[in-house]
């Protein structure tokens, strides 16, 4: 991954306001996977104001184990996959107004255009079986949010809170190919544990989906996607519903480099009937963050975790929540 990231303040006068960015990424893997993305973050007019865009194009090549095989532990042999291709353009829009002290709401605007396919014949069918629509499909989705934000500093957290509640509306009236609601959230703490110095943090983590209605494979609950886990391959384990929960202790060894350590767990699951079937989803690892924009606290990310019968090596920007 090619990341350039431009941080600035829209106006230098207003201190309340996080810095805004501009970023660009071209990404690239090893399975033939690709994207060209663009990414705008604006903070404005004493912190009341919050707006970001994205827009990328791309094709994105993964293993695909099938959905609801969450009673079982996986492994990763080849009979247990097969390659599945999506490719094609998606951008969001999203705007937040602050309503009373560090409470925001707002709305995001989703539009999605994409083909998903096998890689051959064989795995064309098998994704077939599992109910998926194959070729084309558009979404057009509205998310209404609400936002708690009191955390002094956006890319490196010492103490505060910042949480999140969205609703995923897309129907036939929005001109979406399914029709499917999604309740999602999360909640993360931050917590200063030495009182002369800003050096060990313990940052907690807590996150949960809901689907209801005819969810795209694109909005599926995949454990390792969008939650914030890790030591699991993408798409091992899919459903409509996750529920996660992790917890990290970050320690700032030198002015330029930071360790972390971190264990959690959580489910994927249809329904809440059958939430108890569903296997606990244990993992833990170790982080490495390098401070590369000190004037920000920004940083790059060396993560190695360890599942079930799994493992992952991750690369990022900034704190991994």
């Amino acid at each position: 991954m090619i990341l350039p990231v431009l941080v600035y303040n829209l106006n230098k006068e207003d201190k309340l306001s996080p810095p805004s960015s501009t970023a660009l990424m071209i990404y690239f893997d090893l399975n033939g996977s690709w994207m060209l993305a663009a990414r705008q973050n604006l903070f404005w007019n004493q912190d009341k104001w919050r707006a970001s865009l994205f827009a990328g194009y791309g094709e994105f090549r993964a293993k695909f184990f099938g959905i609801g095989r969450d009673t079982m532990i996986i492994n990763n042999n080849d009979s247990n996959y097969v390659w599945s291709r999506l490719n094609g353009f998606n951008a969001n829009m999203t705007c937040y107004r602050k309503i009373i002290s560090q409470f925001y709401g707002g709305l995001q605007y989703i539009y999605s255009s994409t083909n998903l396919n096998g890689t051959d014949s064989i795995s064309a069918v098998k994704i077939e079986q599992q109910g998926l629509t194959m070729g084309k499909s558009t979404e057009n989705i509205l998310v209404p949010s609400l936002i708690w934000d009191n955390r002094d500093n956006i890319f490196w957290t010492i103490k505060g809170y910042y949480a999140s509640l969205t609703l995923q509306l897309a129907n036939s009236i929005l001109f979406s190919s399914s029709n499917y609601s999604i309740l999602s959230g999360f909640v993360n703490g931050y917590h200063k544990l030495l009182p002369d110095n800003n050096r060990l943090t313990l940052a907690w983590h807590v996150y949960t989906q809901l689907g209801w209605g005819t969810l795209p494979y694109t909005r599926m609950a995949i454990f390792g996607r969008g939650d914030n886990t890790t030591g699991y391959t993408h798409g091992k384990y899919v459903n409509n519903s996750e529920i996660t929960a992790q917890a990290e202790i970050r320690y700032d060894v030198w002015k330029f480099i930071g360790l972390g350590g971190y264990i959690g767990t959580g489910k994927i699951f249809s329904t809440f009937e059958t939430f108890g079937h569903s296997v606990w989803l244990t993992f833990g690892g170790a982080r490495f963050y390098v401070n590369v924009l000190p004037s920000r606290n920004l940083r790059l990310r060396l993560d190695i975790a360890v599942g079930r019968k799994d493992f992952g090596v991750y690369v990022g920007v900034g704190q991994a929540f």
